[in-house]
């Protein structure tokens, strides 16, 4: 521990040396070195993570909206010529799309609650008492958009879930998405503090026993060691409605 420690104050002491654009350098590059670590060990993963959900939440989908059309077909020709079968095909088309609709509820168990982000984010920073808290606002809450072709429903529909997957939303025709009743909800968050502090920060965010989504981290350096930083994250509801900050 003390050899550690001696290097500590070597390396700071060597760093006091540095003139100004120096130090700068080397702050930048720091920076650098702490948001590719923390993309490789989190945010990437968090990543696959999403795209697996979307995944899953287009197969249900898919499904539904199979099952609410056959449903309407069952509907409709009750009301012209009713009878005990076309009742009973009614009845477990039903059940059908309520066993659908419980299953999309248990993909996504275990994600934050919109009206919960906010007071967790908030929670966890004042945990941390070299950062400063700025400002925290919540985003336009918008729905998940799905493409489902006109001339095949399959179970390999992509979703539009995050506008920072490139390889996503460059698949889909913008025009043929579909609302699926799922609702995005973002909150923005400033604070400031140092590098490590901060990093220090999304490791604890990322510990929670709660899940959500990383859209972005943006970090600017104003006076060395404090930077402002930024982040933006967001969770998914089948509400539209935004009940947080």
């Amino acid at each position: 521990m003390k050899n550690i420690k001696n290097k500590i104050e070597v390396a700071a002491k060597l760093f006091d040396a540095r003139n100004d654009r120096e130090r700068i350098l080397i702050t930048a590059c720091t920076a650098i070195l702490i948001l590719t670590l923390w993309q490789f060990l989190f945010y990437d993963p968090a990543t696959q993570s999403q795209s697996k959900l979307n995944a899953e939440l287009s197969t249900l989908q898919t499904k539904i909206s199979t099952v609410d059309q056959q449903y309407n077909i069952l509907a409709a020709t009750k009301r012209v010529d009713p009878n005990r079968e076309i009742n009973k095909r009614i009845s477990l088309a039903q059940q059908h799309l309520t066993k659908l609709d419980t299953q999309l509820q248990i993909k996504m168990k275990g994600l934050i609650q919109p009206t919960q982000m906010a007071n967790i984010l908030e929670q966890v920073l004042s945990q941390q008492t070299h950062l400063k808290f700025k400002r925290i606002q919540s985003l336009a809450a918008k729905p998940l958009l799905v493409q489902i072709p006109e001339s095949n429903t399959n179970d390999d529909v992509p979703l539009n879930a995050n506008e920072s997957s490139p390889q996503i939303t460059q698949a889909i025709d913008t025009t043929a998405l579909t609302d699926i009743g799922v609702y995005q909800h973002g909150i923005e968050m400033e604070f400031s503090g140092s590098f490590l502090e901060t990093l220090h920060y999304l490791q604890q965010l990322e510990k929670l026993p709660w899940n959500f989504y990383w859209d972005s981290v943006l970090f600017d350096v104003l006076n060395y060691p404090k930077s402002s930083v930024i982040i933006r994250v967001h969770t998914l509801s089948l509400e539209e409605g935004w009940l947080g900050v």
